[in-house]
C-alpha cells in the first residue's frame, strides 16, 4: 500500500514538467523542497556547475521546461530504494529530452500524504 503511494507521488514529478502543471508541485512537493544536480553540456562535452534550486525555481522550471514539447512519451523507470514509516528514497530514470537521460533520486517524507522534499539529480551520459 505505502509502496504504491510512494510510486504515485514520484510519478507526479516528471508529470509536472511534462504537462507544465505547477499545481502538481504545489500538491506533491513540500513547501521547502529543493532540487540539486549536475547537467552535462553535450555541445562542449563538459559538466556544468552544481545547480540548487528551491521550490519557487522548481515551479518556474516546470512551468517552462516542456514549452517546445521536448519531453518524449517514454515512461519513467521508478525504483524504491528504501521505504520506512516516514521517509522514502526513490530512484527515477527517464528521458528528459531527445537523447538526454537523467537519473534523479527523490527523497520523500510522509506527513498526511507522501511528499517530495529533496531531489538529487544528474544527466546520464
Amino acid at each position: 500500500m505505502e509502496q504504491d503511494a510512494v510510486i504515485e507521488t514520484s510519478k507526479k514529478y516528471p508529470q509536472a514538467f511534462k504537462s507544465m502543471d505547477i499545481k502538481l508541485i504545489d500538491t506533491f512537493f513540500t513547501k521547502n523542497a529543493t532540487k540539486t544536480g549536475f547537467m552535462y553540456n553535450y555541445e562542449s562535452n563538459n559538466w556544468m556547475g552544481t545547480s540548487t534550486v528551491e521550490i519557487k525555481e522548481i515551479k518556474n522550471w516546470a512551468a517552462d521546461y516542456n514549452k517546445d514539447h521536448i519531453m518524449p512519451n517514454s515512461e519513467a523507470k521508478i525504483q524504491i530504494l528504501d521505504l520506512q514509516e516516514k521517509i522514502a528514497v526513490v530512484k527515477l530514470e527517464m528521458d528528459w529530452a531527445p537523447n538526454r537521460k537523467g537519473c534523479d533520486y527523490l527523497f520523500l517524507i510522509k506527513e498526511e500524504a507522501w511528499l517530495i522534499d529533496k531531489i538529487l539529480w544528474q544527466s546520464v551520459l
